[in-house]
């Protein structure tokens, strides 16, 4: 039965509608309004199956109508018949335009109206029936999926718990690092930081990312399952644990590689067992060496076959710098690589009769016997051997070593004091240079790097002349023009050989030497930078490096006006860095000497950004000019996707707030291309140049920059 509604003011039109209306099926129900906005509020509690209406009515017109209709009827569609007169050709327009379905031309003619009316019912109720079985397939569909959820649903939860219950660590990772899956046996591992949670470093820490990330790498790009490696993983509990782990791709239904899955079964009851039996054997549990104990009765024993034979014994101690660092970055299972090739070489330096023993992490024990040779070429051997770069994966490292040579009879007569008294010459040694050796003196009983014998070599050290400024060139990252030379202190001792600045600066602050060693450097760094400018013909600016001292000095900015002008120096051309962690002590003296060096025009900058957890409130509070971004951050931004984020991060903050930015450490041509599109001004670093001579520079801004300026004539 269907329901129709007619909209007319003069009521003879509709009676005549309703009758028509009526007659067209039976039990068609019509009803009439004299008013659009009666019809309207009508049909809001019961929607028609067909409207009639007249076009010309005074509360609105037939097209305000039907748009209203449209707008305001729970069902939007429902057929509309618009009446106009033949002549009324824009108002059939307008209805139509507004939403109408059909017309008829008034007077109307029955035939046709009944033809017309029928046809929209017809469409309605099949319009209507559609669209019920369309709801009807919608709620079918929604209930398959529901189930089907369900039914997937159960099926994850059997196998997480499935793989939770297995002992070993399965991780599933994509190729920026995030962490796609992870079963329950990492809850039983130490924790990484919870800002970086779901990825790998925010579940396992920087270390554990650093060392997988090449080989997850390594996996997406071959497609091939790694060899399963060793490595140590800290538990919650804080104790290390070791694992067998194995790397395999994971691939797509097309064929590609979306992820890696990363298997690493606990092994550190076995790895225990292997240890201990290592141990009560006396070998070393990671190369196999002979260990301290066993070192020390072979070394006893040799004394006493060189007491009864008239000969001696040599006792080198092989101190390997650097190992600890290789642990730190690429984790124990690949330290424990570079530590048994490490063994091979030195054992392979001498006769397969000596003995070569593992003291400690980063110590080898070498025992000769002595009639009439002396040690050094088989020192000289295991220096060149070990010298030679360790290749790890797809990287190598070097490793800096020192010797220390001691002799029986004439430096000892236990094997303990001849061990210590070796250690003593390697560590001599290790302040001479890299790849050095030493004999052991009677005037080494002393500590070389104790305090009170550093201070008192310090003291004298400028009285001496033993200070030394060499310079590192500073670039534009457009262009590689130089556009300044950094200061870099360096102390030649006579006693203990060439020192970098973190040898002895500590001890310098700490007794206020830094003051006048500051001093001295500032006044070196200005005359010679005004000696370049005369031999460049222009000016040849200079960075200098600040103690925490001197920035605390109220007379610091006095000192650096009277320095200035007595070396001719214009300000501009002076760059002061100060240390990032001054920023976070008395930040109202810093504020204070800043603000006096700024008014005289020197530049300011701060080093290291990124490493002393100074907040962005500080650099706006601060009269800083430019901001230095760690080298450590520069050589991570293209080894990962975070690195390289993170360091975009600094030079936006730094544009943001007006600063120049400079980043040190720049290595290789990716790093400078990485820094060049995110818009970082200069770099400096082994890419451009090493710390050089004074001398050895003008070449180098002569090549560089013809006709170019410096920072302060920028």
């Amino acid at each position: 039965m269907s329901f129709v509604v007619v909209v007319d003011d003069r009521s003879t039109n509709r009676n005549i509608l309703c009758r028509l209306a009526t007659s067209l099926e039976a039990g068609t129900e019509a009803v009439s309004f004299d008013s659009p906005v009666a019809a309207l509020a009508a049909m809001r509690f019961r929607c028609p199956d067909l409207i009639i209406t007249d076009f010309n009515m005074p509360e609105m017109d037939g097209a305000q109508f039907v748009e209203r209709c449209r707008r305001e009827l729970e069902d939007s569609e429902v057929p509309i018949i618009v009446i106009t007169a033949y002549e009324d050709r824009d108002f059939r327009y307008r209805a139509l335009e507004a939403g109408a379905t059909d017309f008829l031309l008034s007077p109307i003619d029955h035939r046709e109206f009944r033809t017309r009316s029928n046809n929209l019912l017809t469409i309605g109720r099949q319009r209507r029936i559609i669209r019920q079985r369309a709801a009807s397939l919608e709620r079918e569909l929604d209930d398959a999926l529901r189930r089907q959820a369900e039914v997937l649903r159960r099926g994850e939860a059997t196998l997480r718990r499935l793989l939770d219950s297995i002992p070993a660590l399965i991780l599933t990772t994509n190729a920026s690092g995030r962490c796609l899956m992870v079963n329950g046996y990492r809850n039983l591992l130490a924790s990484g930081p919870d800002s970086q949670a779901g990825t790998v470093e925010g579940m396992f820490g920087a270390d554990y990312r650093r060392r997988h990330a090449p080989l997850d790498r390594r996996v997406l790009e071959t497609g091939q399952t790694l060899p399963a490696f060793e490595e140590a993983l800290p538990d919650s509990f804080g104790r290390m644990r070791f694992f067998m782990t194995t790397k395999t791709p994971l691939f797509s239904e097309g064929g590609r590689i979306d992820a890696v899955v990363t298997v690493s079964v606990d092994v550190s009851d076995r790895k225990g067992s292997e240890d201990r039996m290592l141990l009560q054997t006396g070998l070393d549990p990671v190369c196999g060496l002979p260990n301290r104990l066993i070192a020390l009765d072979r070394l006893s024993q040799a004394m006493v076959r060189a007491r009864e034979g008239g000969g001696g014994v040599a006792v080198l101690f092989v101190d390997l710098d650097g190992l600890k660092k290789v642990y730190e970055q690429v984790g124990p299972a690949i330290g424990d690589r570079v530590v048994v090739a490490a063994a091979s070489r030195v054992a392979g330096c001498v006769d397969p009769s000596d003995t070569v023993a593992r003291l400690s992490g980063d110590a080898f024990l070498v025992l000769l016997p002595l009639r009439d040779d002396h040690p050094g070429p088989a020192v000289e051997g295991i220096i060149t051997a070990l010298r030679a770069p360790f290749p790890v994966d797809d990287g190598s490292f070097t490793l800096k070593v020192a010797v220390g040579i001691a002799e029986f009879p004439k430096d000892g007569s236990s094997p303990e004091e001849l061990v210590s008294q070796a250690h003593a010459a390697m560590r001599r040694a290790k302040a001479s240079g890299p790849a050095g050796a030493c004999v052991f003196t009677a005037e080494m009983t002393g500590d070389p790097y104790g305090r009170a014998e550093l201070e008192a070599l310090l003291r004298r050290a400028l009285e001496r002349g033993e200070f030394r400024v060499l310079y590192q060139p500073i670039a534009d990252v457009r262009d590689g023009r130089i556009t300044g030379m950094e200061a870099l202190l360096r102390w030649h001792s006579r006693e203990l050989g060439v020192l970098a600045p973190e040898r002895f600066l500590p001890v310098a602050e700490e007794t206020g030497l830094s003051l006048a060693i500051g001093r001295w450097v500032l006044e070196e760094a200005c005359r010679q930078s005004v000696r370049w400018g005369r031999e460049a013909g222009r000016l040849i600016g200079v960075t200098v490096n600040l103690s925490s001292r001197q920035v605390l000095d109220p007379g610091f900015p006095a000192l650096v006006e009277g320095i200035l002008t007595s070396s001719g120096l214009a300000p501009a051309a002076l760059e002061l860095e100060m240390p990032e962690r001054l920023l976070l002590g008395d930040s109202g003296h810093v504020l204070d000497v800043l603000d006096r060096l700024h008014r005289l025009g020197v530049r300011l900058a701060i080093d290291d950004f990124g490493t002393g957890y100074a907040s962005i409130m500080c650099l706006r509070r601060f009269p800083f000019d430019r901001l230095k971004i760690d080298g450590s951050f520069v050589s991570a931004a293209t080894e990962s996707i975070d690195g390289g984020a993170l360091v975009a991060t600094m030079l936006g903050v730094a544009r943001g707030l007006d600063l120049q930015t400079v980043c040190e450490g720049v290595e290789t041509s990716a790093q400078l291309d990485f820094l060049r599109v995110h818009g970082c001004q200069s770099y400096q670093g082994y890419l451009l140049g090493q710390p050089m001579e004074a001398e050895d520079c003008l070449p180098l801004i002569t090549a560089c920059c013809p006709n170019g300026t410096s920072p302060a004539e920028a």
